[in-house]
């Protein structure tokens, strides 16, 4: 009796253990999984929401999707690409993800449309599938995406259309694409010209001073064949789509004229900057600003050149979908090498925008380098021009030696200055008289300043020498470049001065004394012939 009771109660345990995973889970259910896309608003959960999304040809969008798991198994869930042959495509982050019960995982689909996708609405399917990994529940469902899409070189929208939006209703031949484009063609650059003689002279008008009738006139006529330019490459990417031609011409055209709007665009900016500086900066001379005047125009130049550079090579770049983030950390790398490898360069660089902006000295300046006079030629970003004091020589001297050196600018308040001319006399002399008269002769020198702008000639007593006294002329001349000269000038008449009034110059006498006398003739002890 105990055998059978056991035996049965054996068979019962193993029937109950074969039955166990049959009975332990229900599966799951098409409400168990639910799906979220929040960019777009859909939820699974609400049967009215539907993913919409706007793209242009050749552009792509990626959306979040979040997967909730309601049950209490572990599945996992498989989306599926999808793809309209010639329109668009949806490709999946990772195509399988498991989520454990009541919690939920993120992924992600990218849909792309095609570059040569024609405009208009299309319904893309995202098939995906739910797999329980405790039990053999699966369930399957479907998403759909409707998809607009803007072309930029299908030509559907625009063929045989005036200016692409008035259809061309003629008849014979003049109903034909070409007449519609090429009339298209001929009235936008009419249009363009007549625009430029009418908005270019509005614009010159509000600059009333600086700009003289030549220069408007030049950026009148340069300006209108820049935007002839612009406005045919405009007109011919249009053009292209009016006539019908392939997705993949207008690709090219459209590649082409991105080009060349971005450098002919800057070459039209640039005339127009440098116009307006020109004309700012003349007008500044008139009104006499203090610190500002036409000295600065280089730096502005330089600075509208570098930021407009960079502004196309950016753009187009930009266009042919460069990655500027690797770029930059490129170029940051770049420039640390080139920062070490030529510091002295990048010195002199920096040495020129500051002499460009502070002005320390202009063109035509007199200026002591260091004790030696220099004449200003020329300010460059790089190295300044000098000439000598006696312009028979050029020194090209970089910046960042200029900006280290010790520079007096004599001239750059005024042109006047002082010099100092020295005379002796004898210890005999009238100290006076002598006085007097070195400041008649400054008096009657034409270029010696006499009137209550500057100090007058005044004599000075400044050392007694082995041989006289020495007396200083200080008097104010009006031209530094001629300073020498008039000194000069000043010591000749002095010396006139001194001799008609009996003031005697000293100079080095020497007395001989002979120890024996001398009558000429060859003594004994003479050892010569």
């Amino acid at each position: 009796m105990n055998v059978k009771a056991a035996t049965v109660l054996v068979l019962l345990v193993v029937f109950a253990m074969a039955a166990a995973p049959a009975t332990a889970s229900e599966g799951i259910s098409d409400g168990d999984v639910r799906i979220s896309i929040p960019e777009v608003g859909f939820d699974s959960s609400e049967s009215s929401t539907t993913p919409v999304i706007s793209l242009t040809s050749n552009s792509s969008k990626t959306l979040n999707v979040y997967m909730f798991n309601k049950s209490d198994e572990v599945v996992a869930v498989v989306l599926k690409s999808a793809k309209l042959d010639g329109v668009a495509t949806l490709t999946p982050d990772s195509s399988s993800s498991d989520v454990l019960p009541n919690d939920y995982c993120l992924t992600s689909i990218t849909i792309k449309a095609m570059e040569y996708a024609k405009s208009g609405g299309y319904e893309l399917p995202m098939a995906f599938y739910v797999q329980s990994l405790s039990s053999e529940g699966k369930i399957s469902s479907t998403i759909t995406f409707k998809i607009s899409i803007s072309s930029a070189y299908n030509s559907d929208d625009l063929f045989n259309k005036f200016f692409g939006i008035i259809p061309n209703t003629l008849e014979g031949p003049l109903g034909e694409p070409w007449f519609a484009s090429l009339a298209t063609m001929v009235a936008l650059l009419l249009m363009n010209i007549l625009l430029c003689y009418i908005i270019v002279p509005l614009f010159t008008s509000r600059v009333k001073r600086g700009v003289s009738k030549l220069e408007k006139l030049q950026l009148k006529k340069s300006v209108t064949r820049i935007m002839s330019v612009l406005m045919f490459m405009y007109s011919l990417s249009l053009c292209a789509q009016i006539i019908g031609a392939s997705p993949s011409l207008c690709h090219i055209i459209d590649a082409v004229s991105t080009f060349v709007y971005v450098c002919v665009g800057a070459l039209l900016v640039w005339r127009i900057y440098v116009f307006v500086i020109h004309a700012l900066f003349k007008e500044v001379d008139d009104i006499e600003i203090e610190g500002v005047d036409s000295s600065l125009l280089p730096l502005f130049k330089m600075f509208g050149q570098i930021i407009i550079a960079v502004a196309a090579v950016a753009a187009i770049l930009a266009s042919l979908g460069v990655d500027f983030a690797g770029i930059l950390m490129s170029a940051g790398v770049v420039s640390l090498g080139i920062t070490m490898g030529a510091q002295n360069v990048l010195g002199q660089f920096f040495s020129g925008i500051v002499l460009l902006a502070t002005r320390p000295f202009r063109k035509g300046d007199f200026i002591k380098v260091n004790g030696t006079v220099y004449i200003v030629k020329k300010v460059k970003l790089m190295f300044t021009e000098l000439y000598t004091w006696e312009v028979d020589q050029t020194v090209t001297m970089p910046n960042n030696v200029l900006t280290a050196a010790t520079i007096v600018n004599v001239t750059k308040e005024t042109k006047e200055i002082r010099v100092y001319v020295y005379m002796s006399i004898a210890y005999e002399a009238d100290i006076e008289l002598a006085k007097k008269l070195m400041i008649q002769a400054a008096t009657e020198h034409p270029h010696v300043i006499t009137n209550e702008r500057r100090s007058p000639p005044s004599t000075r007593l400044t050392n007694f020498l082995d041989s006289g006294i020495e007396i200083r002329l200080a008097a104010y001349v009006d031209d530094f470049d001629s300073s020498g000269t008039y000194a000069g000038e000043l010591r000749e008449r002095m010396f006139a001065l001194f001799q008609e009034n009996g003031v005697e110059i000293p100079y080095t006498k020497y007395e001989v004394t002979l120890k024996q006398p001398c009558d000429g003739r060859k003594r004994p002890d003479d050892n010569f012939d």
